[in-house]
């Protein structure tokens, strides 16, 4: 296979785009808070509905247990409850986007280890994300009301990783 000096541009662009999300939350973090928990409940009502469709669907030919219809429900009602209270269960999403932020900078560092034992020079960089989503994570759990700036530094070094993984990105033929 032959390498290029092409752009993976899509990464570029998708990374300025982070970057901007992430100040747009430094500027605006009571929308921020509010915007999250409403698409929080819309993903936990659409994710509920969908489970009591395959459970109705696929419950005799998968051998689906009736835990896989609570859970559903159970989604369901969290679901609501965040688009129903934004602003109290708001509340709750430091904690929450702190465990995702946590187990993601591990992933991450993990995976720095892996690339450098391919020799690219990104490892580097992805170790020092890692290390930043972590303890943008931690951060969320011990000052949950500054939540939204370290929201914003996670998003913005997401951001800055991914346009320089794009830029720096050969694409194969």
């Amino acid at each position: 296979m032959e390498t290029t000096k092409k752009r993976d541009w899509g990464l570029v662009v998708a990374g300025v785009l982070l970057v901007l999300c992430g100040v747009f939350f430094l500027f605006a973090p009571g929308l921020t808070l509010v915007t999250m928990a409403a698409f929080a409940g819309a993903a936990f009502l659409v994710s509920g509905v969908f489970d009591i469709i395959s459970y109705v669907r696929f419950r005799k030919v998968a051998n689906m247990s009736g835990w896989a219809l609570a859970y559903a429900i159970l989604d369901i009602i969290v679901g609501l409850m965040f688009l129903i209270h934004p602003l109290a269960l708001a509340a709750v999403i430091p904690w929450i986007i702190g465990l995702f932020f946590v187990i993601f900078g591990i992933f991450e560092i993990v995976g720095s280890f892996k690339i450098r034992k391919t020799g690219s020079g990104l490892w580097g960089w992805m170790l020092f994300s890692g290390i930043v989503g972590a303890l943008c994570g931690v951060c969320f759990f011990v000052f949950p009301a500054s939540f939204v700036i370290y929201m914003a530094v996670f998003v913005i070094m997401r951001g800055v990783s991914l346009a320089i993984y794009g830029a720096s990105s050969r694409t194969m033929l």
